[in-house]
């Protein structure tokens, strides 16, 4: 028996493996022709062309909001009308709606806390991930290693482009865009809605292992597949843990908002601290940061099992 079924009052009400699954697919489909769609529509009709990853400046506003609409439309909308279907509610914000979605119960701030220090912590070992992969992995895929590089140096040029700032107003609305838009719209899906749903049909350990992988690869980066996973494992592992999605949504701002800051930071951009990485990986001393980091990290794990009460789950 899933033990995180009894913890649950509304496991009865959740969909099947299949209808989760269906539903998981459908808005992976949508969600980039959606935002195809509107980036078309914002061009004047012109279909997207690889200029619009170089935006000037006057389209950034238009863009930005863009983006944070087609986040809000596809991924949040949708949760919360289901959510409000499987528990009978008409209202997707009522009491029962938003419990079913892991939203209003009373937040721990250890679990806040403990979250934010694992999340710190993890940070060495997903750099030097993505840094070995540059080294050794993309090298030597040949021309298919290559292309993997140019479509997340695309990515990466257009998100900088996005992050583009003159003043303090402006620095809040790309944060709203870059950092708090997605916390709050991608854990309302991924944590919230899918993890929580495949809790009922196959174990709790696989939920997270299941949403993680999941949760990794709807950002479309071959690049940064590894390092997504190993990030939403985690955070996956906080909500199962805890049931509140208050966690969840903390600490992915936090980290939106911190590589938002490393790259405003960055004179020269995320291409240059990728060479500094680089070449630090290659260092023995940095390997000592890496594991004793890790170490540190697995300490926060098991004080957070052993500080919080339990929630009846399996991890």
């Amino acid at each position: 028996m899933n033990t995180s079924s009894v913890s649950d009052p509304y496991a009865a009400k959740r969909p099947s493996f299949f209808a989760n699954t269906s539903f998981l697919i459908t808005i992976m489909v949508l969600y980039p022709l959606t935002g195809a769609l509107l980036l078309t529509l914002v061009h004047g009709g012109t279909p997207v062309s690889g200029s619009l990853l170089r935006p000037d400046k006057s389209m950034l506003p238009i863009i930005r909001v863009v983006q944070s609409a087609g986040e809000f439309l596809i991924l949040a909308v949708p949760v919360l009308f289901f959510a409000a279907r499987h528990t009978g509610g008409k209202n997707p914000f009522s009491q029962e709606s938003l419990a079913f979605l892991g939203i209003g119960k009373k937040v721990d701030f250890r679990e806040i806390v403990f979250g934010l220090c694992g999340i710190l912590l993890l940070q060495p070992l997903l750099l030097t991930l993505t840094a070995v992969q540059d080294l050794y992995l993309w090298p030597s895929l040949g021309d298919a290693g290559a292309e993997v590089i140019r479509q997340r140096d695309m990515m990466e040029s257009f998100i900088r482009h996005l992050a583009l700032v003159r003043n303090f107003p402006e620095f809040v609305l790309v944060a709203f865009v870059l950092a708090l838009t997605p916390a709050v719209c991608e854990e309302l899906f991924f944590r919230g809605y899918i993890q929580q749903n495949y809790t009922r049909s196959i174990s709790s350990g696989g939920a997270v292992l299941l949403t993680g992988f999941v949760f990794a690869f709807f950002h479309l980066s071959a690049a940064n597949l590894l390092p997504l996973t190993l990030l939403g494992w985690y955070i996956g592992y906080i909500y199962n843990r805890t049931g509140n999605l208050a966690g969840p949504f903390s600490l992915h701002f936090i980290n939106n908002l911190a590589a938002l800051l490393l790259l405003l930071f960055t004179e020269a951009g995320d291409a240059a601290m990728g060479i500094r990485f680089e070449s630090m990986v290659t260092l023995p001393w940095w390997w000592l940061i890496v594991l004793g980091s890790f170490f540190l990290f697995v300490k926060v794990i098991l004080r957070f099992r052993g500080t919080l009460p339990s929630t009846g789950k399996l991890l």
